[in-house]
């Protein structure tokens, strides 16, 4: 009770006037050459977005994106913590694990991660809630649509709030969809409009780019140092197949939650059998979603293994992977870790034919796309060293399965 009122204090505390002249000093740091960066400006909903935050408590997470900075003060950032962030160039990437405060300046990347979130939330019966807002940009993407769905479905703790300034950069939602422009969206999903202040990206004016000094990704957001992880080798003679099957036996034992389509129904092409059924996560046929649901369940303490039975539906899910499970370390400097399992097979063998979309070996392309480690075992006893190390890490990585190597019965390498 304590805890919820000093939170409503705070937030009476941020007013109307408060946003406004924070914003105006961001100009004026732009206007002095101060910031050579991308950013974006919000104006002309703090009115609305008081409001809203009327319900925000303490503790809730809160989703924003690469306009967040009303939502960071409203949410209990210090106005001169968040202008320090923005002078390093973290205006679209603001983070704070403690205020459980996270941004993407992907559109439509957090609706999913969103309702992961609130998932782990529901399964752990917390009080809390989560608050995840958009553009009316964010409406066109199919990704909040699944994730509103699930929401839905499921009776999860989550709202999205569609910010619609009808505008994308410069784009009109009749120029973008016709006589499309308002959809019917689940009870979950909030909408308000409002006529926004500022053009998509900084002001008007140009600044003198030759007076300013622009670093590198790596300084602004340095590479994250090596993990050491204790050395583990066994000289098991196992096959393959029953590796895996003890592997997903042990992560079953620790917090471990199993996502994706089949894990309960088929049980992962028979791997999961040995897992209790209430950690095995059936999700629809939407990949990005289950990646999402991931991601944001590993907020919560989770260790997700996400399960993709062909390679190729992988990069359905390429935003979630490469621009989210990829960064958010990074991204967010150390703030948010995201310690999850993808699991995938390489359908390169098998008593039937599959096809060229349903048997292809993408792991080279992803290994130029993600820096997180990815393991390829060839047989049984690289099977249980991998997924070992897997376990012992505190972040993402990708274990590819061979199917071929499915069959090697009764051997090793």
């Amino acid at each position: 009770m304590i805890i919820s009122v000093i939170f409503i204090a705070y937030f009476k505390m941020v007013t109307k006037k408060d946003l406004i002249t924070f914003e105006n000093r961001i100009v004026q740091l732009y206007k002095e050459c101060k910031l050579p960066f991308l950013f974006h400006l919000s104006g002309g909903n703090e009115d609305q977005l008081i409001e809203i935050f009327k319900e925000v408590k303490g503790g809730d997470y809160v989703f924003s994106n690469h306009r967040s900075h009303y939502h960071a003060l409203l949410h209990g950032i210090p106005a001169e913590d968040l202008e320090g962030r923005i002078l390093e160039g973290r205006s679209m990437f603001i983070y704070d694990r403690g205020k459980n405060f996270f941004s993407s300046s992907i559109i439509g990347g957090t609706p999913a991660i969103a309702a992961g979130v609130a998932l782990a939330l529901k399964k752990k019966k917390s009080n809390k809630k989560v608050w995840c807002f958009l553009g009316d940009g964010s409406e066109d993407t199919g990704h909040l649509f699944e994730a509103a769905r699930y929401v839905d479905g499921f009776d999860l703790p989550c709202t999205f709030i569609i910010e619609d300034n009808n505008r994308s950069v410069t784009t009109t939602k009749s120029e973008r969809w016709g006589k499309a422009i308002n959809p019917e969206f689940f009870p979950c999903v909030r909408k308000y409009s409002y006529k926004i202040n500022y053009p998509h990206a900084r002001t008007d004016d140009r600044i003198d780019l030759s007076k300013t000094k622009i670093l590198t990704n790596e300084d602004y957001f340095p590479r994250l140092p090596k993990e050491n992880l204790p050395d583990f080798h066994t000289d098991k003679n196992i096959t393959y197949k029953q590796a895996i099957i003890e592997s997903m036996n042990e992560l079953g034992k620790l917090n471990s939650v199993f996502i994706g389509y089949n894990v309960r129904n088929g049980n992962a092409m028979g791997t999961l059998c040995g897992v209790n059924d209430s950690q095995k996560i059936e999700t629809p046929v939407a990949e990005n979603l289950m990646t999402g649901l991931g991601i944001g369940m590993s907020f919560e303490g989770y260790k997700p293994v996400i399960y993709f039975e062909r390679q190729d539906f992988m990069l359905v899910a390429a935003d979630a992977i490469v621009n989210h499970i990829n960064y958010i370390e990074r991204l967010s400097h150390g703030e948010f870790k995201v310690p999850v399992i993808l699991r995938t097979v390489v359908a390169d063998a098998g008593p039937f034919y599959s096809g060229p979309t349903h048997s292809q070996d993408f792991t080279e392309g992803f290994k130029k796309m993600v820096d997180f480690p990815i393991y390829i075992p060839s047989d049984g006893r690289e099977v249980l060293e991998y997924y070992q190390a897997a376990m012992n890490s505190n972040r993402p990585c990708m274990i590819v399965e061979k199917k071929s190597c499915y069959e090697q019965e009764g051997k090793t390498k």
